[in-house]
């Protein structure tokens, strides 16, 4: 019978870095984590280009949009709907993907 892995620590999570991987600031934190100061750095910089990106590629489709559409109200609901939902998804995953690249 196979004996159970009785070890205090668990493998990956147990190790630990003296400095942050990025600035060298002196922290205790886990392999591979950056320290709280390097992570609002990036999610500032992230936010700033996913608004950017984002209200750039909405405008021209809310524009196109407005500009084909018939005048009555249900199709202004769904369309006003649809250009937030665009604003929405674009601003997260431009977020997502600029936040990976750092």
């Amino acid at each position: 019978m196979l004996q159970l892995w009785n070890s205090q620590q668990p493998l990956p999570s147990g190790l630990t870095e003296k400095h942050c991987p990025r600035c060298d600031r002196e922290v205790n934190l886990a392999l591979g984590v950056l320290c709280r100061f390097c992570r609002g750095e990036i999610e500032r910089r992230a936010r700033r280009i996913a608004l950017i990106v984002s209200v750039v590629t909405t405008v021209p489709v809310a524009i196109k949009v407005f500009w084909d559409l018939p005048d009555d109200r249900m199709s202004r609901t769904v369309a006003i709907v649809g250009v937030v939902a665009w604003f929405v998804l674009i601003n997260a995953i431009t977020r997502r993907v600029a936040r990976e690249l750092k």
